[in-house]
């Protein structure tokens, strides 16, 4: 491989080959650097930043080749040691992580980064050789955000690194407007002291509280959205509007995702028959609480619930 990079700290630098970055130090994390002719435009909007981790040389080539026309940043590690110490040191946006790494593998690695503050929001793409379901499940309960099987295919890892990064930027995006709102009004689940001027725009964020709590507490049998509007005091564009603006989802989509989490809680801490969780939690039966835990972990709510309580906690 010879593509150019040239190094982070100086984009309109002449580019050095791909296998300098590769050989940067057996096993060492690699320091940023970016990829392909784009970079020269870096400085128009900030490009996003790769951790690419795999022990085989050939390995981050091919991820390299792939991505060679993007205008990304790139660090490489070789161990989860350095693949760790690469997350703490640059925060990239996004780490694909190759599940067989000597030492700590990358489940390992990826528990280790869901721990800690610093790093647990990276979204981690694990990169495997197998294709059996059981694996992939356990780098979903360790937080991975989606998976590749080898050999990975071009447009496959195209597509699921750019919508990981689409999906990121929208929690950032979103993250910052409550930060700013924070900082002028106050703490969003504090009560609005009766002195403040501010009192136009508490009332807003309170409703939108009250709402989530409400579909919290019903999810086995929710209010319609007028419903919703009409007990929380809006209406129901304006409740539409100002969810997916604080939360970042719909009103529904919230409930299908707490639907989801809550099932999956069911079955990991009780021994609830599978129909009484479905009912529980607002599914109309069995058969649509299968089809959504399949749809999520590729397993029934019965293997699910076996694979759940079997795994030791960490």
């Amino acid at each position: 491989m010879t593509d150019a990079i040239a190094p982070a700290a100086a984009p309109h630098a002449a580019g050095v080959p791909v296998s300098a970055v590769l050989a940067d130090g057996a096993g060492a994390e690699s320091e940023p650097a970016y990829l392909g002719d784009a970079a020269a435009d870096a400085d128009i909007d900030a490009p996003a930043h790769l951790l690419l981790v795999d022990d085989e040389l050939d390995g981050l080539a091919l991820l390299i080749a792939y991505l060679r026309d993007y205008d990304f940043v790139v660090s490489t590690a070789q161990r989860g040691a350095d693949a760790l110490a690469a997350a703490h040191a640059h925060h990239p946006d996004l780490i694909l992580l190759d599940v067989s790494l000597p030492e700590l593998d990358g489940f390992e690695v990826l528990r280790r980064l869901k721990q800690s503050r610093a790093t647990r929001t990276i979204p981690v793409l694990m990169v495997t050789g197998r294709q059996d379901v059981e694996h992939k499940v356990r780098g979903f309960e360790l937080g991975a955000a989606d998976y590749l099987v080898k050999p990975v295919a071009e447009a496959e890892l195209r597509a699921r690194v750019t919508a990981q990064l689409h999906q990121m930027r929208l929690r950032q995006a979103l993250s910052m407007r409550l930060r700013t709102y924070e900082q002028r009004f106050g703490p969003l689940d504090e009560v609005v002291p009766a002195a403040r001027g501010d009192r136009a725009l508490r009332p807003e964020v309170t409703l939108l509280l009250r709402a989530r709590q409400i579909l919290r507490e019903r999810l086995d049998n929710p209010p319609t959205l007028t419903e919703l509007a009409r007990l929380v005091g809006t209406n129901q564009p304006r409740l539409s509007k100002g969810f997916r603006t604080l939360f970042g989802t719909t009103a529904y989509g919230f409930v299908r995702e707490s639907r989801l989490r809550r099932a999956r809680e069911l079955l990991a801490e009780t021994q609830l028959p599978v129909k009484t969780i479905a009912l529980e939690v607002g599914y109309r039966g069995t058969s649509d609480l299968t089809r959504a835990i399949k749809g999520r972990y590729g397993l029934t709510p019965t293997a699910l619930r076996k694979r759940l309580q079997a795994t030791p906690p960490h």
